[in-house]
């Protein structure tokens, strides 16, 4: 086949270019247009990441300056800056936080009361309830009733209640040294402020009994003896009770004896060894008992 020549001077056509060429202009251009929109996606990528650091740089900088106002009590102030970068970022947990911790703040403040000069009944108390606190009650009882006559109503129901643990402490500690007279006392003046504290009024009960059991001694044996039998039936370990109520019961029977009251004698010792059992007395007894069957009550 021959191929036709184009005439000399003949114009030039695009449709005489070969079909290769045509491939090659559409595969470049297709690849030109591809990196073009690579690159503007990278671009706009890029620009993101730059704008987000910039806006997380922005609220670092804020939640620091309203960090600082709450540092210098400027609560609604920083609470104001929180709230703006909560409208620019609404999911930011640090700003929130914080707006409800100054919110709790605030609730919380209140206005202080003006303080009133105190009075000289408010000195005395103040000096009463120092000696209070040091256990230093015989004094702490001397100003405690100074206020009570100052001023009679004057924290009348914390008064009236250390005053009756005064009272009490002192007794206790009357009846360690011994002086249960007075402990008495005391306890009568405790329960004189709490007459319905139980405890009290079993411990007053208590060493009155035992104090007229030392009244009586050596005096009248049957009385001393009901005295102490009261106490025993309530607590047998209580003090002394338990040897003294065998003394008392020995003491008696001797009594008997004396009067030849053989039969009484021997049921004083009885009941003696009842109470506590020494190998002493039963010897005693049987003697007693004994003459008691051989000649009755003389």
């Amino acid at each position: 086949m021959e191929t036709q020549q184009q005439p000399a001077g003949a114009p030039f056509s695009l449709r005489e270019l070969p079909a290769s060429f045509w491939y090659t202009v559409t595969i470049s251009t297709g690849l030109s247009l591809v990196i073009i929109l690579v690159m503007v996606v990278l671009g706009y990528r890029d620009g993101l990441r730059r704008g987000e650091a910039q806006t997380r740089q922005q609220i670092a900088i804020l939640l620091q300056r309203a960090s600082d106002m709450l540092d210098a009590g400027m609560h609604e102030e920083a609470r104001a800056v929180y709230a703006g970068i909560l409208e620019f970022d609404p999911q930011n947990d640090a700003a929130r936080s914080a707006i409800s911790a100054v919110d709790a703040i605030d609730s919380s403040e209140t206005v202080p009361e003006t303080v009133a000069e105190p009075t000289a009944t408010d000195l005395e108390w103040a000096k009463a309830q120092a000696l209070y606190e040091e256990g230093r009650w015989q004094e702490a009882i001397q100003r405690f009733s100074l206020v009570q006559s100052m001023q009679p109503e004057y924290r009348r129901e914390e008064l009236q209640k250390n005053l009756f643990v005064a009272h009490v402490e002192l007794a206790r500690a009357a009846i360690v040294e011994g002086n249960l007279e007075e402990a008495v006392q005391l306890f009568d003046s405790a329960l004189e402020l709490d007459p319905n504290n139980l405890q009290v009024q079993e411990k007053r009960y208590m060493i009155a009994h035992y104090v007229d059991i030392k009244t009586y001694w050596g005096a009248d044996w049957a009385h001393v003896i009901r005295l102490l039998e009261d106490l025993y039936r309530i607590d047998p370990k209580y003090r002394d009770v338990q040897f003294l109520l065998q003394r008392a019961h020995v003491y008696l029977g001797e009594g008997f004896a004396r009067e030849e009251n053989w039969c009484a004698a021997a049921a004083e010792y009885t009941s003696a060894i009842a109470v506590l059992d020494w190998l002493e007395l039963r010897p005693r007894r049987d003697e007693l008992a004994a003459s008691c069957r051989n000649g009755g009550n003389g």
